[in-house]
């Protein structure tokens, strides 16, 4: 995917170097409220520990993680990941500074992951879920084609407590049925 481009947007995986910007960005309780898996208080290491994640899920194949950055100005302006499950399955994640939100990046990056993940990888089946009191993270996935496929309850170790989270998902056969693309509708 780093080859791949938006409108508006570029992605590459995260190095070392990045770390300092992503803390900036991470640091905002209005994004992690809606993580269950990213700490609170959001610390200088903890943005090291994802970029250590992120090389080593890519070097292990368990999965994809990338910066969302401006096209023009190469600027961080969040993640979004793809993390292999069996059977040519995989789930993603995804967030954005809040200085950005309202702008459809999230639809934008959301619908080139799935375009790569099904066009370029393969992948039969990809999903991904979002807490109900979410409506934002939810249309992205309802735009990008993705359907409610039920509920299920995670554990939020960053907050000691367990939450319900809608889950979407979009089979290889509904990606080709819009023509094989996820660009919002």
């Amino acid at each position: 995917m780093e080859r791949v481009t938006t409108e508006r947007l570029g992605f590459r995986p995260p190095e070392p170097a990045d770390g300092d910007a992503l803390f900036g960005l991470m640091n905002d309780f209005g994004i992690v409220r809606y993580l269950t898996s990213v700490p609170w208080p959001y610390t200088r290491p903890d943005a090291d520990t994802y970029i250590e994640r992120a090389r080593t899920g890519r070097a292990e194949k368990k999965g994809l993680y990338y910066l969302i950055l401006d096209r023009m100005t190469k600027e961080p302006l969040g993640t979004i990941d793809l993390r292999f499950d069996p059977e040519e399955t995989a789930h993603f994640g995804y967030w954005l500074a809040t200085h950005v939100w309202g702008r459809g990046y999230a639809s934008e990056a959301l619908a080139a992951l799935l375009d790569f993940g099904f066009g370029s990888l393969g992948l039969r089946r990809i999903w991904g879920a979002a807490m109900p009191d979410n409506p934002a993270s939810i249309r992205v996935m309802e735009k990008c084609g993705l359907a409610r496929a039920g509920t299920m309850r995670v554990k939020r170790p960053n907050f000691g407590d367990e939450v319900d989270m809608v889950q979407f998902d979009l089979s290889l056969s509904g990606w080709q049925a819009r023509g094989g693309t996820a660009k919002p509708a």
